[in-house]
């Protein structure tokens, strides 16, 4: 699974906007477009976050996508 599907299925089961999101983890709207369309990974700051976001609502993701 891509960073850009993670980020797209984090929103998806949380519900909540590419803004959202960039507040929660402290980036820009648009670095969450550019995630979400491929075109740029996360650093790893981030990138630890993002994992502990995920930790935090129990979201997990196997290797086929799925949660």
């Amino acid at each position: 699974m891509t960073f850009s599907e993670k980020v797209l299925e984090l929103r998806g089961q949380l519900q909540i906007t590419q803004m959202q999101l960039a507040k929660l983890l402290g980036v820009s709207y648009s670095t969450v477009n550019r995630w979400e369309c491929g075109h740029y990974e996360a650093t790893k700051l981030v990138m630890h976050k993002f994992n502990k976001l995920c930790e935090k609502h129990g979201i997990t993701f196997d290797e086929k996508g799925e949660k």
